[in-house]
């Protein structure tokens, strides 16, 4: 099985229903659900309707290891698949948020590496530019394609991390409009409504 994507979005509320709530507990049982920001509440649901879909069920919950990299459990076990999670909160205008996530599966193999990572961005994300010259080299900057280039590094130290420079190791090559190059490995580009996707290695 090769990597597996959902992405999905949710409205940000200002009181959310217990039903919400329940849904959190469940598939986050280790997190205090109820010291969750309406952001933080918001982003995980959009997690759990991604893990939905890409499961088909909801007999799972997600735990983290020391370094907060996330751990998938199913039908009560610790399940044969590596997974990544992305979220980011869209702030619309000065009264509404949306809260998107993305997630990928892959079933791991004896042959392969494990790692796999993922990552969302907002397009037009002003912080991006504020930190570009200290995460990428000049010409990542010059390309013009910010968004891609910082998912690309996020997904790539979520995959091969702790331990990597942003600079010095994580450097991003354009292969095409929909692939990048980093780590001597290939990393997808998806794009979605408002939202940057790339995932990999592929």
């Amino acid at each position: 099985m090769g990597i597996v994507l959902a992405i999905k979005y949710v409205n940000v509320v200002e009181k959310t229903n217990d039903d919400v709530l329940r849904s959190l507990a469940k598939h986050y049982p280790k997190r205090d659900i109820l010291g969750l920001s309406k952001n933080k509440i918001a982003e995980h649901e959009s997690v759990i309707n991604c893990l939905h879909e890409l499961l088909g069920n909801e007999d799972w919950w997600v735990e983290h290891n020391d370094s907060g990299a996330p751990i998938l459990f199913i039908g009560g076990v610790r399940g044969n698949m590596s997974i990544s999670i992305s979220h980011a909160i869209d702030k619309v205008n000065d009264s509404q948020s949306v809260a998107h996530a993305a997630v990928i599966l892959r079933e791991r193999s004896t042959q392969e590496s494990s790692g796999i990572g993922v990552d969302i961005v907002i397009k037009g994300d002003p912080r991006l530019e504020r930190i570009a010259d200290r995460v990428m080299r000049k010409v990542e900057v010059e390309s013009g394609r910010l968004e891609e280039v910082w998912a690309c590094k996020e997904a790539m130290f979520k995959a091969f991390g702790p331990g990597i420079d942003f600079v010095k190791d994580l450097k991003v090559d354009f292969i095409s409009k929909d692939l990048l190059k980093g780590l001597g490995r290939k990393w997808e580009v998806r794009r979605k409504g408002n939202v940057v996707v790339v995932m990999g290695p592929v």
